[in-house]
């Protein structure tokens, strides 16, 4: 199980084996990178015992706290500071902890197992039962290696189509869970107890007594905090940069308060109307950062895809993971750390899909007309997307599938009857009511905080940490999730621009380019390579014989009819066929087992890829 993920740690591996437990680890040295810092890491007396993944970057202040209580360290590092926490205050303490982390401590002497899991899920745990044991592992390719079957839940296709993503406990794989983001698990004698320990609806609420009177001046003071927060490391720190207002804010308040050139890490597209680059270099020279390049040739394509189905396990459909994974692999010999922009979009009303939303009243007359108009003129892009959403009749199936590229009828050209019943999201959804009733742009957010973002969050650990990269993600610090989430949207949004309140703080730093460029997102011209790459044509042409697809609910030959009309130019399968073969790549590459090549993949140089 270890030693599958040698690509979350390839600086040091520990276990500790006793009657009825055993714990692994793989270090990503980035605190104290000296021997003191090895895992699993107990305490003085050998009675607590942790393995971790992640950081909590408030560790210092936390430290000398303990300090004062008495406690004496052996080493730098936030693992030391976990532990004696939890020895102080048990699961109490997870609400002092500012950070992302998976984290589990036995207790040798109660003989009680604590798993942990940070608010947001910005880092990963999974859990199976199997032969009266519990395992537990940060991927589940380690719950594989130590013998679970991989067996594919046929039943999720509905909503793994769909959504792209499926949401909750549970995962693609039979048998195998997650554990929610703000939850924790206790293990005693064979009993297991899982707890809520975070709400944002509930903190959302309590915050609304105590608002801040000027929000921008309080966003502004908050984000630089938690950038400088996420600076903490005795490795290298760099920033993935696109161009756009979220890495750009992120780029620009770390660039000042480093002090030095930070490292920049931008991916690039020959295909223009894909290509942020200029843009990217545009904020580089304004922030003085040492920018950094990177394209992705078409002949890597097929060979980054295996690689990124491979660290994710189960599929991910947002179309930029092998780009991810290159441009984390490239930047591996200049940083350890990376911060980026994720969470923005989510946290800040960033999307384009919510717009609408905001005028909702008008829907009832759009519902009529709209769809008359569309098919008259032919309206495709998001103009037929619109259309589509308004015939699902009530706004909250427009929330629910606010996210989706495909709607629970388009199932019908696969063979499939779709049920339209998902009920984790719809669990989410009537807390987003709650919390917002009549506010549907504010309960397409929560939604997407519980659900889209927990996809967004998953990749992007999966492919950094496959380049064995740490990635923080400033937007996400829980004091700015909790009091945004507070905030009427009057203040949140302020004016027709998206994320106005990350603009009104930080817009003035960043070129003006950036805050005139259109929302773009990191897209990827897939429709393009499907046709034009011969390898990932042929790949596509397969689909149909995959065995996922043959053993699936779904009718071979109506995948073979839209793989033939989306060769032949017609766009409209596109959504479909992208979903089903993310997920074949993916469950290709879990069925292959553990290929040395893969996990001991070679650092790209921009030469090599270009």
């Amino acid at each position: 199980m270890r030693e599958s993920l040698i690509h979350r740690g390839p600086d040091d591996a520990g276990q500790y084996l006793a009657p009825g437990i055993a714990l692994g680890s793989r270090r990503l040295a980035i605190l104290d990178l000296s021997a003191r810092g090895h895992m699993p890491m107990s305490t003085p007396d050998g009675r607590y015992w942790i393995t971790y993944n992640g950081e909590v970057y408030n560790y210092h202040e936390l430290r000398r706290a303990l300090r004062g209580r008495g406690y004496r360290f052996r080493s730098n590092t936030d693992t030391e500071v976990l532990l004696y926490l939890y020895v102080l205050e048990g699961p109490a303490m997870l609400d002092r902890l500012n950070g992302m982390f998976a984290f589990a401590i036995w207790d040798s002497q109660e003989r009680r197992l604590f798993l942990a899991r940070d608010r947001l899920g910005i880092k990963p745990l999974y859990y199976a039962y199997h032969q009266d044991a519990l395992f537990f592992a940060s991927e589940e390719k380690a719950l594989f290696a130590a013998g679970i079957p991989a067996r594919f839940d046929h039943s999720v296709w509905e909503e793994l189509v769909c959504f792209r993503y499926i949401a909750g406990e549970r995962t693609p794989f039979t048998g195998v869970n997650r554990l929610l983001p703000g939850h924790y698990l206790v293990w005693r004698d064979g009993k297991v107890k899982i707890q809520r320990w975070w709400n944002l609806s509930e903190k959302a609420q309590a915050l609304r007594e105590d608002l801040p009177a000027d929000p921008v001046s309080w966003y502004r003071q908050m984000f630089d905090d938690a950038v400088n927060l996420r600076r903490i490391s005795d490795v290298p720190v760099g920033v993935l940069l696109s161009g756009g207002l979220d890495s750009s804010s992120v780029a620009e308040s770390l660039s000042k308060q480093a002090g030095s050139r930070v490292a920049s890490f931008t991916v690039r597209f020959d295909e223009s109307e894909y290509d942020e680059g200029p843009l990217a270099e545009e904020v580089a020279a304004s922030c003085e950062l040492d920018g950094h390049q990177l394209v992705v040739s078409p002949q890597f394509l097929l060979e980054k895809l295996q690689q990124a189905a491979w660290f994710n396990d189960e599929p991910q459909v947002h179309g930029n993971d092998l780009h991810l994974l290159a441009i984390s692999q490239y930047a591996k010999p200049c940083v350890t750390v990376l911060l980026s922009g994720e969470g923005a979009d989510e946290t800040r009303g960033g999307y384009v899909r919510y717009q609408p939303l905001r005028h909702a009243r008008y829907f009832s007359a759009a519902r009529l007309i709209l769809p008359n108009v569309s098919r008259a003129l032919n309206l495709n892009g998001r103009w037929r997307k619109l259309t589509r959403f308004l015939e699902l009749g009530s706004l909250d199936r427009f929330v629910l599938f606010n996210a989706c590229n495909v709607l629970p009828d388009d199932l019908r050209q696969l063979g499939m009857l779709p049920t339209a019943h998902f009920p984790y999201r719809e669990q989410v959804l009537a807390e987003a009511r709650k919390l917002y009733p009549a506010d549907f742009v504010r309960q397409a957010m929560y939604n997407d905080q519980h659900t889209f973002l927990c996809s967004v969050l998953d990749r992007n650990d999966r492919m950094t940490m496959g380049a064995s990269i740490e990635c923080r993600v400033p937007f996400l610090d829980y004091r700015l999730v909790e009091m945004l989430a507070a905030l009427p949207s009057s203040a949140l949004f302020m004016g027709h621009n998206s994320k106005g309140l990350l603009r009104a703080a930080v817009g003035s730093r960043l070129p003006p380019n950036v805050l005139r460029h259109r929302k773009w997102g990191f897209g990827v011209p897939w429709k393009i390579y499907l046709r034009q790459v011969e390898e990932l044509r042929q790949t596509l042409l397969e689909l149909p014989n995959v065995a996922l697809i043959v053993d699936s609910p779904l009718d071979c030959g109506a995948v073979r009819k839209l793989v033939r009309e989306f060769l032949d130019g017609d766009d409209r399968p596109f959504a479909l066929l992208m979903q089903m073969l993310m997920a074949a790549f993916a469950w290709e590459a879990t069925r292959a087992g553990v290929p040395a090549a893969i996990i001991r993949a070679p650092t790209y140089t921009q030469a090599s890829l270009q």
